[in-house]
Formats: structure tokens, sequence, C-alpha cells
């Protein structure tokens, strides 16, 4: 899954909560929620894992989305802790959009690893314990991510989430994405691709 795509952005949604896949963490490791004071660790993770190019702009990026919600962060962020080390090493949020499509929508939101822990099966856990979370408050969620995110692309697939066509250069971007995997809720692009070859 290393073939180099342009970078395009996507949205995957999931209509319905039902029937959401479970993973167990490694027992050395555990998850807990967001505590005040913990934007800084946030920080950190997003910015270690790449989403951002300094660690300011990643905690500016929390100020300016989350600063003023702080106690549904509360709620609603994940951190996932190192046992041994009690060090953060990931997050993931179950957020929320009153907006999206015109309705209220759950919203799979922020999901990182630093990159040492990456490869260890610890994203699918985390992506549960939001998905948990997602489906006391939702019925129906959604998640925004990149063609070159190929990994979580397939994880996000496992979990029943499935493409959207938001937007123009979508559906010739999941035909690229359906040509590198071979997931089966991706067949209808990989048919099309191969019909129009």
């Amino acid at each position: 899954m290393n073939q180099i795509l342009q970078d395009v952005p996507l949205i995957m949604i999931r209509e319905d909560m039902d029937n959401i896949p479970s993973y167990v963490l490694p027992s050395s490791f555990y998850i807990r929620n967001f505590c005040p004071g913990d934007e800084v660790y946030w920080a950190e993770v997003e910015y270690m894992a790449g989403e951002f190019e300094s660690l300011e702009a990643a905690f500016a990026r929390f100020v300016r989305e989350f600063g003023a919600a702080l106690d549904k962060m509360e709620d609603r962020c994940f951190f996932l802790v190192d046992q041994e080390s009690e060090k953060v090493i990931g997050t993931a949020t179950a957020w929320y959009d009153l907006k999206f499509r015109g309705e209220e929508w759950g919203r799979v939101h922020w999901v990182a690893i630093i990159p040492e822990f990456q490869g260890r099966k610890l994203a699918k856990p985390l992506v549960s314990v939001v998905m948990q979370r997602l489906k006391q408050s939702h019925n129906k969620a959604y998640l925004k991510t990149h063609t070159k995110c190929l990994k979580a692309i397939n994880m996000y697939l496992d979990f029943g989430f499935r493409p959207s066509l938001e937007y123009p250069t979508c559906e010739s971007a999941w035909r690229q994405i359906a040509s590198i995997i071979d997931h089966p809720a991706l067949s209808e692009f990989r048919r099309y691709s191969t019909n129009s070859k």
C-alpha cells in the first residue's frame, strides 16, 4: 500500500451505527478520556504524527477548534497510553457536525498515533472506543481523510465506512484506491475501473 497517489481529500460515511466491530487493545496499553490540561498531549501527538508543521500550529488548532468545548472533549476525546511509560501515544475524538448534509452526524475526528507506535494493532481498538461513544449520541457518522492515508482508509472500510462522492475529484480517487486496496466495499469502483480500460 505504498503507491503514490495525488493527495485528494475524501469523505467516508456510515449511515447506521449497527454491528460496530470491536478490537481488543494489547494489555500493555490503555485508553483514557481527555482531562483538563491535556491540550498539550493532543498537540504533541498530532504534531509527531505529521498532521502539523509545528507543535505551536497543532496547539493553536486545538484552541481554535476545541477551546470553547473542553467539557465536551472530556466526554468525547480519548488518549491511548503506553502503560509502562505512562506516555500518551495516540488520540482520537468522537466528535460531531451539526450541519453535515444538513443534519447532525457523528464524526470520527483527529485519529493519530505517534510513528514509533504505529503498526502495533493499536488504531482499531482506539477507533472502536470512538465508534462506541458515537453510537451513544448519533445514528450515523462520517470522517474526513486523504488518498495518502491508505492504511487508515482500509481500516475505516473495515469499520463499515463507505466512500462518499462529496467532491468532483472523489470518484477517480476512489477508483485509484480500489486498484490498490483489495477490499470488498470497493468492488464497484474496481469494476468501473476495469470496464473503462
